[in-house]
């Protein structure tokens, strides 16, 4: 089962916690500095080690023979990055069945571990990928600096090399006009926000990825322990909007919720930006108790399956706007559709 269909805690606002650590080989050129023939060596040197690791559950992905959509559908769900999807010689990914640890290997560092989790679970993720790291540091020649901490290609990821991100769903914070107030303070206090798929992304559907920016000169215990208070302040001020606008206006909440579930389950054509927002105010309406048949496993679901790329894997073939629009349309309907018809049919298959 994909991780993303297991609970997590503080589910109901952050939808997933994401660790990253990135590691290079000493005695070669950055990524960026490579030739062909100087990735294709760095890979597999590293891979040799990884399919060696004991238990080892990582399927190795070489990016280039990959078609596009293929390698689209990955970046949506958070296995890849643009970067690695350019698929140079010598770029490949390391990815577990259950699609929550992936290595990328040669994209802007030789080695990009990551490791992502279900609802707010910082502390347990990092741990999961300090032990793919030391192994790795135990088996390989990795870049390290007493004065610096470890050497990546960017100056913004030197020290602990370490990124820790998470993906929180804000619907009152956004409609109550404090976002810009809150990313403000996020900012300030050396955090980023961006878009629900990352770097150069726009959010959608009320979603946001925050991360930490600094990296050197903090350990990595302390970089946890502040980004956790951080995120702790914007569940609390998130929880504490929508109990007022639970009180203040639960008709009209209630409407619009019901309104969206209307749509997603009867509309024929679904423009994905769309699917995302009516799909952010059913995920408010579990959390305030309106929703009895839809859960946040269906949720999730449609979250990572819905994109462009991913629409047309699942069909097999490349589609136009158009069909796409048709198949999300599909697709969302069987999903919330599927559990009320199997609780009235008596059974779970």
């Amino acid at each position: 089962m994909s991780w993303y269909l297991e609970a997590g805690n503080d589910s109901d606002i952050v939808l997933s916690s994401r660790i990253r650590l990135a590691r290079n080989l000493s005695g070669m050129p950055f990524p960026n500095r490579m030739n062909d023939e100087q990735r294709t060596k760095a890979l597999e040197q590293i891979s040799e080690v990884l399919s060696k690791m004991p238990g080892n559950v990582l399927m190795r992905m070489d990016i280039s023979p990959l078609p596009m959509i293929d390698r689209q559908a990955l970046i949506e769900k958070h296995l890849i990055s643009e970067e690695l999807a350019k698929g140079q010689a010598g770029q490949s990914a390391f990815i577990s069945r259950d699609e929550n640890f992936s290595v990328m290997i040669n994209e802007e560092d030789h080695i990009r571990i990551q490791v992502m989790a279900p609802g707010f679970a910082l502390e347990n993720t990092y741990k999961q990928a300090e032990e793919l790291a030391l192994y790795l540091e135990q088996n390989l020649p990795v870049a390290f600096s007493e004065k610096y901490g470890f050497l990546t290609a960017y100056p913004s990821n030197t020290g602990t090399g370490l990124r820790a991100s998470v993906m929180v769903h804000l619907p009152v914070i956004a409609a109550s006009g404090k976002i810009a107030n809150v990313f403000d303070s996020l900012e300030k206090a050396g955090y980023t926000v961006r878009g629900v798929y990352g770097e150069k992304s726009r959010p959608a559907g009320n979603i946001f990825q925050i991360s930490n920016t600094i990296t050197l000169g903090i350990s990595e215990n302390r970089i946890l322990q502040n980004f956790t208070k951080m995120i702790n302040e914007v569940i609390t001020l998130e929880r504490k909007l929508r109990k007022e606008h639970y009180e203040k206006n639960k008709d009209r909440l209630e409407d619009k919720i019901y309104r969206s579930m209307g749509e997603l389950a009867y509309a024929r054509f679904l423009p994905e930006n769309e699917a995302m927002n009516r799909l952010s105010d059913l995920r408010l309406g579990v959390a305030c108790g309106f929703l009895k048949d839809v859960d946040e496993r269906q949720l999730m679901l449609l979250l990572n399956t819905i994109g462009q790329a991913s629409v047309q894997k699942r069909c097999g073939e490349a589609l136009d706007l158009k069909e796409r629009d048709r198949k999300r349309a599909e697709f969302v309907r069987e999903v919330l559709l599927k559990k009320k018809e199997t609780k009235q049919g008596g059974s779970d298959v």
